[in-house]
């Protein structure tokens, strides 16, 4: 949901090779047995690619992605902010306080140590502070032992920061491995994806942004932003600290509830 038009082009065109290799697979002159154990592979390897890289993608349902509804409440929605803190951070701040709404910062190590301050106020504002790794280095990959590094590092940046992370991890891009539940379940870490991504770090206008994050927004939503960009020092995140304020305000028009991914 929310993506461009070249991501849905790149989906319809994967989905389109799919079908095709099932009709193919199907009419092959072969022993049924034989397609069916082709089939089988077939969807054997991309289920084992989409373990690894669809975010929310896990059979044993380890990944939480949605809100979980309450019954006779409003619609509640979360949102959360990756890669920072940075220089936006600041203003991300001030437009949440502005708005009255919580909201859960998936921290970078590297910006804990450059902006102790920033995170320090995230919290004592009442905002969720979670793992989201030392770097953004992708973990499809990575064992256990590399995970737990990037896990430790954040919180000895955030020890040193004086700030005590919420038991909540989203991994860079959301990319996974066995050691990533793993190493989640021995530091007694949640595993968060997002349900609506908004490809926000491409710098779309302001409108689009705003237009992606709220277009068919449900109640259980967990909205991905970014108040960094990777491992960027110096990111450019203008468009969505623009678009920052009219999603809030379109989603409360619409009686949506916020709530911080440590509280559901």
């Amino acid at each position: 949901m929310g993506a461009p038009p070249r991501t849905w082009l790149a989906r319809i065109l994967l989905a389109i090779v799919v079908v095709a290799v099932c009709v193919a697979n199907v009419s092959l002159p072969l022993p049924l047995w034989t397609r069916a154990f082709l089939l089988s592979l077939c969807a054997a390897v991309a289920a084992a690619v989409a373990y690894r890289l669809v975010p929310a993608f896990d059979p044993l349902g380890r990944v939480r992605w949605r809100v979980p509804s309450a019954a006779g409440s409003a619609p509640r929605c979360a949102i959360t902010f990756d890669d920072g803190p940075t220089t936006a951070t600041s203003q991300v701040l001030d437009i949440l306080a502005a708005e009255g709404v919580p909201a859960t910062f998936f921290v970078l190590g590297r910006n804990v140590e450059r902006y102790p301050d920033t995170v320090r106020r995230a919290q004592s504002e009442g905002h969720a502070i979670g793992v989201h790794g030392m770097d953004h280095s992708r973990l499809a990959g990575a064992n256990e032992s590399a995970i737990a590094a990037q896990v430790a590092g954040v919180a000895r940046a955030l020890e040193a920061a004086g700030v005590s992370p919420v038991a909540v991890y989203r991994t860079p891009h959301g990319w996974k491995s066995p050691g990533v539940f793993a190493a989640a379940r021995r530091q007694g870490l949640t595993l968060w994806a997002w349900s609506r991504g908004v490809w926000d770090t491409d710098r779309p206008s302001p409108d689009v942004i705003v237009r992606r994050a709220t277009r068919f927004a449900r109640s259980g939503m967990v909205l991905l932003l970014h108040d960094g960009r990777g491992d960027d020092p110096q990111p450019d995140v203008a468009p969505m600290v623009a678009a920052l304020p009219e999603i809030l305000r379109e989603l409360k028009r619409r009686g949506f509830a916020f709530v911080r991914l440590a509280d559901v």
